[in-house]
């Protein structure tokens, strides 16, 4: 994972996103919180690694959440979250970590938090483990990981191809037309971004990013989980906390807490 990867994409990256239901995650993360950690909302000590432009930050803190940090990969999104934080008057820290380095982020806490299936962004096992062990030490004693990820047997039998995806906001607009290929001996998925930005009818700016990504099975990720320290306390399809996971539910969330 290049700590350039996301640079070019930061720009662009709340216009693409604009549509994505950041108040109904927020809301899910907190009632996942709810049942697992004894601790009221406002004394609650909260992580974001891989937390992009801050948006989930900004919904948890909406929803009563005072003591809110946030880490990413790439400098230009925590500038657009330290922005808009500034704006908005909230008290969100925000470091500038990859999920390898996150054990250099100071503190402790009662929960980390990483949505987005940010973690298929680690397509080696020693990233992978090295993560997990850093958030295990970044846990407080009984402190809880609440994530999401892709599941492997959805990824290979339903992905798509070529997908587009057109978003406008009032005089811009942005056209991603992404192209996946899946190998299924690396067990990993190569997702070509083509983008070509608009403001009126005069294309502005065009840029090509690839990203690479490692897609779990259910065994492969609680075995990680086990062998960094945690236990599994919750399974479920994202966004569906009192459903049974099924074969082939793309998302699957996950609550493990620090042995």
């Amino acid at each position: 994972m290049s700590t350039q990867q996301f640079d070019t994409y930061a720009k662009f990256y709340n216009l693409l996103y604009k549509d994505k239901d950041y108040t109904k995650e927020a809301e899910y993360v907190h009632q996942l919180i709810s049942k697992h950690c004894q601790k009221d909302r406002s004394a609650v000590s909260l992580l974001d690694l891989a937390c992009g432009t801050g948006k989930h930050l900004f919904e948890l803190s909406a929803l009563g959440y005072e003591n809110l940090h946030g880490s990413d990969i790439a400098k230009p999104m925590i500038d657009v979250a330290v922005e808009q934080s500034g704006q908005s008057g909230k008290d969100i820290k925000f470091h500038n970590y990859s999920f390898q380095e996150a054990h250099n982020i100071p503190g402790k806490y009662d929960v980390v938090i990483s949505m987005f299936s940010a973690v298929n962004y680690l397509t080696s096992f020693e990233d992978q483990l090295k993560t997990f062990k850093n958030i295990h030490g970044l846990l407080a004693e009984g402190g809880i990981l609440l994530f999401d990820f892709w599941n492997g047997n959805a990824v290979t039998r339903d992905y798509s191809p070529v997908k587009v995806l057109r978003k406008k906001d009032q005089s811009a607009e942005i056209v991603r037309v992404s192209t996946t290929e899946i190998d299924l001996i690396k067990q990993s998925a190569a997702v070509k971004f083509n983008c070509q930005y608009f403001e009126g009818s005069q294309r502005v700016d065009e840029f090509e990013e690839v990203h690479h990504l490692h897609y779990y099975y259910f065994s492969e990720m609680f075995n990680l989980l086990k062998i960094a320290g945690f236990s599994l306390v919750h399974v479920s399809p994202f966004l569906e906390p009192d459903q049974p996971v099924t074969p082939f539910v793309w998302n699957i969330s996950i609550v493990a807490q620090k042995s």
